[in-house]
């Protein structure tokens, strides 16, 4: 990202940049993650005297940074999770992308991708009108002053789909 200025290092960072390389040289096979964890450990086992000089040093870092972007406001950034089952959506909460990739009426239309297919193929055998997709294609998150009203929508078209269920049989 063009134009972004990272955070200043913090004590745990300043230690861990150094320890992070002598553990993946030591165990090349180790994930990213598990060395996280073991970085964690050892930093918690150290005693504040050890920890003193690498806060000294992010304390210095943190001055530097402070002069060099005086006007600098950290901002988090959160991630947006994606859904991992299947949703009904309408055209209001719905991406651009997945509004072109549609032809949309004034119907709720069921989304399904990933590990949903042997529930799509039986969906699918009833006429519901499925799309496939896979999770980049679904929007992310709703605004949260929808989400109640999604739930509602989402409950009233499973129970239409009950009623018409029930008339065929």
């Amino acid at each position: 990202m063009e134009g972004h200025v990272k955070r200043p290092m913090n004590a745990f960072m300043v230690w861990s940049r150094g320890e992070r390389r002598k553990l993946a040289q030591q165990n090349p096979s180790m994930q990213n993650s598990e060395i996280s964890k073991q970085l964690g450990y050892q930093w918690k086992s150290l005693t504040e005297a050890e920890k003193r000089p690498f806060f000294q040093e992010a304390q210095r870092l943190k001055t530097l940074h402070r002069e060099k972007y005086p006007n600098y406001k950290y901002q988090t950034h959160r991630r947006v999770k994606v859904p991992q089952r299947s949703y009904t959506l309408q055209r209001e909460v719905a991406s651009t992308k997945l509004y072109n990739l549609l032809q949309w009426d004034n119907n709720l239309h069921t989304i399904i991708y990933g590990q949903d297919w042997a529930r799509a193929a039986h969906q699918s055998s009833k006429n519901q009108k499925s799309i496939y997709l896979q999770p980049v294609d679904i929007p992310t998150g709703y605004p949260l002053q929808q989400k109640q009203q999604h739930q509602e929508q989402q409950h009233v078209h499973l129970q239409q789909q009950q009623q018409q269920q029930h008339q065929f049989h």
